[in-house]
């Protein structure tokens, strides 16, 4: 992995395929954020993938359908993202309901309530959490 220098604009997006090289599957991560009826249509929906095009950029991304279920069930729930999560759940939580797009350090910091530094130091080094890393423009 190239190491970049990493600053308040740099953007983050969650790696999907991190999970599948650590061994692990992501969507036993989601399920845990599901009732039981929607994690049956997430276990039939596992490998799915979906695109999505950012509004403002106009880039199109990838993402497991297993990310849409869980959007669409944890879009309206306020305690889906709240401030008592720590910093590593609660980005993980906000790309969930982002579908992916891409954020810089600064605009996940604004919207999680804490400072750019802890998004900076949290996923700028080299562990990686929940498959979250810096991404090159």
């Amino acid at each position: 992995m190239k190491l970049t220098r990493i600053s308040e604009t740099t953007r983050f997006q969650v790696d999907f395929d991190w999970f599948a090289q650590q061994g692990q599957d992501v969507s036993v991560l989601l399920a845990r954020y599901l009732p039981p009826e929607q994690q049956a249509q997430l276990a039939a929906a596992a490998m799915e993938t979906l695109d999505f095009v950012d509004e403002r950029t106009g880039e199109v991304y990838t993402v497991p359908r297993a990310v849409q279920l869980v959007r669409e069930y944890c879009a309206n729930d306020p305690t889906f993202l709240h401030a008592g999560l720590p910093i590593t759940e609660a980005v993980f939580r906000l790309f969930l309901l982002n579908a992916n797009r891409p954020m810089s350090a600064a605009e996940i910091a604004a919207y999680i309530g804490c400072k750019t530094s802890e998004v900076i130091a949290r996923f700028g080094g080299r562990v990686v959490y929940n498959g979250i890393k810096p991404i090159a423009d």
